[in-house]
């Protein structure tokens, strides 16, 4: 009886402690995917594809510090391949936000081995092909800070063995960060699966077999 009155009391005090410190501690599991190790001297800024409205401006900012002498976006496969020419797609939407950034920057598309990238490690593939083709030594992938860390671990994993340098720069956004992500729909969806797929990313060096990708 005293053993069970103290499994109760151990665990009332630990929902106690995770309520009165859930600000702490989700803050702190965001935080963890969040990697911000970017260099000058790069190559090239890599924008990887999925949000090029934060990506972008991410990237010209650090082109115009002098991180890298140019920016390239990778391909992505449209998810409504029929109807692409009336949504559009990441490459037709950039020369928009350069525009209203007043940048002078000529965007280079990275080829798709397999006709659009489907997920980080497709486009760390085509980027490896494209970095040896070019004698890239340095990139930097430029992607959204809840991203970072998965997506560098993807192209550390591909190109591991060529030599060439990889680091990862994280672009914010207006709606949630790494303090509030909790309080809003699609701060919970990006965290949440963030850590789903961190944990595939972490026995695989390609997509998982098990998941479908568009």
């Amino acid at each position: 009886m005293k053993k069970l009155l103290l499994s109760v009391v151990i665990f009332l005090l630990l929902i106690t402690g995770a309520v009165t410190q859930r600000e702490f501690l989700l803050t702190s599991y965001a935080r963890f995917f969040t990697v911000h190790n970017a260099t000058r001297g790069a190559d090239a800024l890599v924008v990887l594809s999925g949000w090029i409205i934060t990506r972008l401006p991410c990237a010209i900012e650090l082109y115009r510090e002098g991180y890298a002498p140019r920016i390239i976006l990778t391909e992505q496969r449209h998810p409504f391949g029929r109807l692409k020419q009336v949504g559009g797609d990441e490459w037709s939407i950039a020369p928009a936000i350069i525009q209203a950034l007043h940048a002078t920057i000529n965007l280079v598309k990275v080829p798709s081995l397999k006709g659009g990238a489907t997920s980080t490690f497709d486009e760390a593939y085509d980027l490896k092909e494209y970095s040896l083709k070019h004698h890239f030594n340095h990139l930097i992938i430029v992607t959204d800070d809840h991203h970072t860390r998965r997506s560098l671990y993807a192209f550390e994993k591909v190109l591991r063995g060529t030599g060439i340098k990889v680091e990862a720069a994280g672009a914010q956004n207006d709606i949630f960060n790494e303090s509030n992500w909790w309080q809003y729909d699609t701060g919970i969806s990006a965290y949440v699966m963030e850590g789903i797929k961190y944990v595939v990313y972490r026995f695989s060096d390609r997509n998982a077999s098990f998941i479908k990708n568009y």
